[in-house]
């Protein structure tokens, strides 16, 4: 069957100025309004301080208090509404980068031992959800990574055989198909990922935090740190901490030294990525995760509702700063959701900021004295987010976790380190 044609008239049209019904703005934003927070006005003293509100920085201050800790939870803007607003909350252990590539990057332990730490964060998640009952939309289901629409199945399925044969020999539930549903494309199956709505599970978390000696800021930005001190300048007063947490995506200086906070930037690349949600009639599409082999690569989620299923496809992912015309980015990826799904009627499209580093695993440990920094996620942030909060949340209580050495900060190659995770 020919692919179709569509015309420039309505191609452009979702997008145009006159389209009363496109919402620029996170669908999750829009439809879940979270309460505000103060302005911090007076100096406080807590055991860990938390810059950050987003998925890091609200999963930590979560878990530090329910361990017994005082926590001050800031955020310069509206809390969840910055990067995490912006997510498209695929959570997922497969990683941006595949699992044969980092076995050659880290060696097989190590590689085993990236993913080990999404199914754990997506497993807290999960536990979470339950223990609280929080209504967000969680839900258990497949990931597909599929060859891309138009691409050369063949030459495709040969590398997601391979994949899909590593993921299973180290443990994971993975597939080869020689077909996707819907997408009738080699793939690889993985079960058990999962999905929800972000700031609905966030906001159920967040109010849990204030009380007890613990406190929540919005437009709080903190402009001034004090290492001798161990304080945090905040709107004119002082946060006084044991233990700081930098959850800020990309990274503020805070207790590091300039040298070695510019050595970490230098290992960052700023990546902004695109996203549609639209309307599809219910059952057009299974219930799932996908990604293509395209690159940088398309994803795709669906969600049900009464009477209509949604779907989120992102993707036109570039470096920050160096395409001009933005608007042609969505253009092209409404091309191709027109294209695999037409009858998708498109009306939210936002953005959002992707952090990458050179080795597409993420960089979270201790980087100076009483400071943990959490960043670098690639495209897994809510899973990624939320291993950075568990790993925080053992680093205040001076506990072990296995993956301290692997995300260190600090890492050099550390494939054939002398490291042993399964033991760990």
């Amino acid at each position: 069957m020919p692919p179709k044609k569509i015309s420039c008239a309505r191609l452009i049209c979702p997008f145009g100025a006159n389209n009363q019904a496109m919402r620029n703005v996170p669908v999750w934003i829009d439809d879940t309004p979270i309460r505000k927070f103060p302005k911090l006005q007076r100096n406080i003293n807590v055991d860990v301080l938390i810059v950050g509100a987003g998925v890091t920085g609200i999963t930590a201050a979560y878990l530090l208090k329910k361990a017994g800790s005082t926590v001050a939870l800031t955020e310069r803007e509206r809390v969840a509404s910055m990067d995490t607003g912006h997510t498209t909350a695929h959570l997922t252990y497969v990683t941006d980068v595949g699992l044969q590539q980092l076995v050659r990057n880290f060696g097989k332990d190590h590689a085993q031992a990236a993913w080990d730490a999404g199914v754990a964060a997506i497993n807290e998640i999960e536990r979470i959800v339950e223990e609280e009952g929080i209504e967000c939309e969680f839900a258990r289901v497949p990931a597909y990574v599929h060859a891309r629409v138009g691409g050369s199945s063949k030459k495709e399925a040969s590398a997601l055989k391979k994949e899909a044969d590593l993921a299973a020999k180290f443990g994971f539930d993975a597939a080869y198909l020689n077909s996707a549903p819907y997408f009738n494309l080699p793939a690889v199956r993985f079960a058990n990922q999962a999905k929800f709505h972000p700031r609905k599970y966030l906001r159920s978390l967040v109010v849990k935090i204030p009380g007890g000696g613990s406190h929540v800021f919005e437009k709080s930005a903190a402009s001034e740190f004090d290492p001798k001190k161990s304080r945090v300048k905040v709107n004119r007063t002082w946060i006084s901490f044991d233990h700081m947490l930098i959850a800020t995506n990309n990274p503020l200086v805070g207790l590091a030294s300039i040298a070695g906070a510019t050595l970490l930037q230098t290992k960052l690349s700023l990546y902004t990525s695109y996203a549609l949600g639209a309307r599809v009639p219910p059952g057009t599409i299974p219930e799932a995760l996908f990604w293509d082999t395209r690159e940088p690569y398309d994803y795709l989620r669906i969600d049900k509702h009464r009477g209509f299923d949604y779907v989120v496809l992102g993707g036109e992912d570039h470096k920050t700063g160096q395409k001009k015309r933005t608007q042609q980015a969505y253009v092209r990826l409404w091309r191709r959701l027109e294209k695999i799904i037409p009858e998708a009627q498109v009306d939210h499209r936002w953005s959002g900021q992707i952090i990458s580093t050179p080795d597409g695993l993420p960089y979270i440990g201790e980087n100076a004295e009483r400071q943990f920094l959490a960043t670098g996620y690639c495209g897994n942030g809510i899973t990624f987010g939320t291993v950075a909060a568990m790993m925080a949340s053992d680093w205040t209580a001076g506990r072990k976790n296995p993956w301290t050495k692997l995300f260190a900060v600090d890492r050099k190659k550390i494939k054939g380190a002398a490291w042993n995770y399964l033991r760990e």
